[in-house]
């Protein structure tokens, strides 16, 4: 696998833009790891939480993935046609999902090149950078709401 460069936007640009142009560019790489196994990132994204619960309800696996129960019924009918994922009723009221054998020994296949994806974007980075940058964007995962004039107040702060 190899990671092709093309020319950076200006670091000065609008964060928002870099962020948008650096999600795009890191899906379409992940989209192209995967596509010789017929899945999709949101088709990985939604198998991979199985590696932590083994079995989810849609409402729960939508919930987990920041989609709706919507947006997630036509990937759960994929993956369940692809026979990776199959139901188990709980209750009259609650289906649960699960992956099958063939949908964990894909998903470990999957794992390993999602693993090399992001082991190309860090090429040439510190293992503290790594850390720096994931540390970073996991806070940012969960920021709180910023005011104008906040940020820079919050800047000075710093020591």
């Amino acid at each position: 696998m190899s990671v092709v460069l093309t020319s950076a936007p200006a670091r000065e640009a609008n964060l928002g833009y870099l962020f948008r142009l650096a999600h795009q560019r890191f899906r379409a790489t992940l989209e192209d790891a995967l596509r010789d196994l017929g899945l999709s990132a949101q088709e990985y994204a939604v198998l991979s939480v199985f590696e932590t619960r083994p079995e989810l309800s849609t409402s729960e696996l939508a919930r987990i993935t920041q989609v709706t129960r919507q947006t997630m019924h036509p990937a759960i009918l994929r993956l369940e046609s692809a026979r990776l994922l199959d139901r188990r009723a709980r209750n009259q009221r609650v289906v649960l999902l699960r992956l099958t054998k063939q949908g964990r020994d894909l998903l470990r296949v999957a794992t390993k090149r999602i693993r090399a994806v992001e082991r190309a974007v860090f090429a040439g980075a510190s293992e503290n950078d790594e850390e720096t940058v994931r540390a970073w964007l996991a806070g940012l995962a969960g920021l709180i709401v910023v005011r104008p004039g906040q940020a820079d107040a919050n800047r000075r702060q710093k020591p």
